[in-house]
């Protein structure tokens, strides 16, 4: 889209409220499934990011929403380390089976992810009380953010160590780089939230790098882990 074209429609959602910019959303959102406008993607981008900073901008960190937040921060500290845990054993399995002689493996490598998990009406909580006095449709906006946010809140990635040019130990190889620091900054930094001792990267990303509000953030139930690993075999003549 054109730098004239996003700056006009930057206006026009400046001066939309919560409730009519998810209506604009919503509007978009169909277009953009059956990928009949080629900016939708763009328009809706922009709309998401909009309603983010207008509902963070007003977010109050009540006893309840810190509460939420602890919760959300402990899961994606925990299913990191699941998701590291099981992507090592699967990379050990490969190597053992390639040493093994397997006459179908010459290479392999192996892909594990972290995202929010989004089904249904259930997959959110809806607490008692409502901090944007029901201006935001959360079940349907999660939706759309599960369909857009295309990034990993987490990821790890392992290749056959055979193909490559490293002199990495294992320590080093299976090591979570992002444990070394305390990702407690920006929203993460306000003094109600100052008693955590420990914010992980994937709550950082989460945070920082989406479009899920801090609204959309306390709703979150639950997060997918996922592991691909792919077996390579090449066919020469």
């Amino acid at each position: 889209m054109p730098d004239k074209q996003v700056d006009q429609y930057n206006e026009k959602i400046k001066k939309m409220s919560l409730r009519e910019l998810e209506q604009e959303i919503l509007n978009l959102y169909p277009a953009y499934l059956k990928g009949e406008k080629t900016d939708t993607w763009w328009d809706i981008g922009l709309c998401l990011s909009h309603r983010k900073y207008i509902i963070n901008n007003n977010f109050k960190f009540t006893p309840n929403h810190v509460k939420q937040i602890e919760r959300v921060n402990q899961l994606l500290t925990d299913a990191t380390a699941k998701l590291l845990k099981k992507a090592e054993v699967l990379d050990r399995q490969m190597e053992a089976i390639k040493a093994a002689g397997d006459d179908f493996l010459e290479d392999y490598y192996i892909e594990a992810i972290l995202k929010v998990e989004f089904f249904d009406e259930d997959s959110i909580l809806v607490p008692d009380e409502d901090e944007n006095e029901g201006q935001s449709d959360y079940q349907a906006m999660v939706e759309v953010l599960d369909e857009m946010v295309s990034i990993p809140f987490r990821s790890f990635y392992f290749d056959d160590k055979e193909n490559m040019e490293t002199n990495e130990t294992d320590d080093e190889r299976y090591q979570d780089d992002m444990l070394n620091d305390n990702w407690n900054n920006e929203k993460l930094s306000v003094p109600e939230l100052s008693h955590i001792p420990y914010f992980c990267y994937a709550l950082h990303r989460l945070f920082n790098y989406t479009d899920y509000s801090l609204s959309d953030i306390i709703r979150i139930k639950a997060f997918r882990n996922e592991i691909t690993v792919c077996w390579v075999n090449r066919m020469n003549c």
